[in-house]
Order: C-alpha cells, then structure tokens, then sequence
C-alpha cells in the first residue's frame, strides 16, 4: 500500500467521493445514487470534523477507497458508517483497515459523547456485494434489515384522487419548520429513526442543491400540514429522486401518499424526467410497499443494513467529565 496516499476528505473531493460509491453500488446489482452535492450534504451535516471523522485514499489521482463516521443527532443511538473500497481495489486489506479505524473511530465518538448509553454501529450495502457482506461479518456485523429500491415510469400514471378535505400544493418556502415538525412526527415510529435539528435537518433535505422544489409537494388540511413528498436530482440523467414521503399519522390509510406521489409523477413527466426511484423498508409498519406499487413503482434492486452493537461503557472506563 505504499502507493496510496491518506488524507481527509476535502469539499473537492466530493465528485470522486460520489462516483465512488456509485460505482460500488453498481458493482452489488443497485444503481447509481449519489450526486457530489449530496456527499457534500452529507459531509457537512452529519460528519463533524472532516479532520477526525474521514478519510480518502487516492492512488495518484484514483479516489480508491472513501470513510467517513457520522456522529448520530443529539439523543440518537446509531452511528451510520460510510465509505467502500473501488472494487478495482479489494482483496488488498483497504477495506479491512477503513473498517477497524471505522470502528474504533465511532467507538471513541460514543465515548466522548454518550458513553452511559448502548449505541449501534450501522452499516450497508447492495444485496449482490458478496465483499461486503463478507468484510462485515468478519467484523461481527450481521444483517438486520432490508431495503427495496424502486422505480416507476412518469408515462401511464393512475388517476389518484385527493382525499376529501385535504390540498396538495407545491414546495413553498417559509414553511420549512413546519415541514421539519411533521417529519419528525411522520417517521417516529419508522425503524432506527433519529431525529435530527431542524438546522441539520434541512441541510440536508430542502437546503441540498439537489433538491428540486418544483417537484415536490406538501399536503394541507387547513394549516396542518398533513404530508409530503420531497424531489431530488439524482445521478442518471432523465431520472429523479423522491427522497421522503411522509403521512403523519391522522391522516394515513385514506390515499394520500398515493395521491402525492402521482402527483409528483406527472409533474415529472412534464419537466422532462422518463422515471422516478425512491428506496423504502422492506417491512415498512405503513405498507409503503403497496402504496408506491399501487402508482406504478416496482422493486429493481436490494440493499441491506448490517448492525453491531455498541454497548454502554462501564462508570470506571468512562472518560471523566
């Protein structure tokens, strides 16, 4: 390995970074799914000290393998690991390397920021990534849930009526910390959910340059903002991303997911787009499967979520305060 050099990751890096990881998820049977903004995103959100928390490996000007640790929100109990190695790349020991300073990187965040609470260590990759479910279960890491990518075409959209009393408008701004409010109430009963400050929040969401507000839509019952559907660019050029769809609960099992997303369908079929992908839960409790199915969307791809755990530390092997 004395040809690769090691540094952190910098604000350039990001459309390396991307084809990275998209060239990983390609190699596993999905699809490209990150823009350089969306790394940056996700960098400057989530990774709190680009120093510590990250590392790239270049071999001259190649981008081989990428790491970063994610420190989870205040109150979460998940630290989301991100990175790969090129498949060019493996079978070398990068990825066992990234891996253990991975892990030992999220245990000394756990220490210093929560070390009387058991915290998880989260990791994923494409179903088809033999290297990576191997790596990780070498690690201890063992599969905990699955994820469907799905896709849909923007022709032959379903005539999906609006539930009676409730409007669908597109994204404005000014309503952004209500927006934030209703997520955070939509998804608190979603699997390993962690809610995240506003400010972080819309980072990454409505405050990512990939996000397409013409696209995207909120639904209304008077003033309460009873669901969403949040747009982004994606990766593949004539496809775009729904990356949140969200009912708060008074108002699930009447269509109106349904309703939103066709609309955001044809409305995407009007700007140009042929298809439109958004990943789900495998086991979703709101049946978000058959919602999308029922407007066209159908499963292309798997991925999977590796967990390991992450215990307390004892009164006398935590850091003094």
């Amino acid at each position: 390995m004395g040809d690769i050099t090691t540094r952190a990751y910098v604000d350039g890096d990001a459309p390396a970074v991307a084809a990275l990881l998209n060239a990983i998820e390609v190699h596993g049977g999905g699809h490209p799914y990150m823009t350089a903004d969306e790394v940056r995103a996700v960098m400057n959100n989530v990774v709190r000290d680009h120093t510590e928390d990250s590392r790239v490996l270049y071999a001259d000007a190649e981008l081989v393998a990428f790491a970063g640790v994610p420190t989870p929100p205040d109150g979460g109990f998940r630290v989301d690991l991100a990175g790969g190695v090129d498949p060019g790349w493996r079978g070398r020991g990068i990825g066992r390397d990234l891996l253990d300073w991975q892990l030992r990187r999220a245990a000394e965040i756990h220490a210093a920021v929560a070390p009387e609470r058991d915290w998880e260590i989260h990791t994923g990759a494409a179903d088809g990534d033999a290297d990576a479910g191997r790596l990780y279960a070498h690690f201890g890491f063992a599969p905990i849930r699955y994820w469907f990518d799905m896709r849909a075409p923007t022709t032959g959209v379903p005539d999906v009526p609006v539930p009676e009393g409730l409007a669908i408008v597109g994204y404005r701004p000014g309503r952004d910390s209500q927006l934030h409010a209703a997520h955070t109430e939509a998804f608190a009963d979603h699997w390993g959910y962690q809610a995240r400050d506003e400010k972080e929040w819309l980072g990454l969401t409505v405050g990512s340059r990939d996000f397409l507000p013409g696209l995207s839509r909120l639904a209304y019952d008077g003033d309460d903002v009873a669901g969403y559907v949040l747009t982004y660019a994606s990766p593949e050029p004539g496809r775009a991303y729904v990356g949140h769809v969200g009912v708060r609960r008074p108002w699930r099992r009447r269509g109106l997911a349904a309703a939103m997303l066709a609309d955001v369908l044809t409305a995407c079929a009007g700007a140009g787009y042929e298809a439109v992908s958004l990943g789900v839960d495998a086991e979703s409790p709101t049946g978000a499967v058959g919602v999308y199915e029922r407007v066209g969307f159908s499963v292309s791809s798997r991925a999977v979520t590796f967990r390991r755990a992450l215990p307390a530390l004892s009164p006398a092997a935590r850091p003094p305060s």
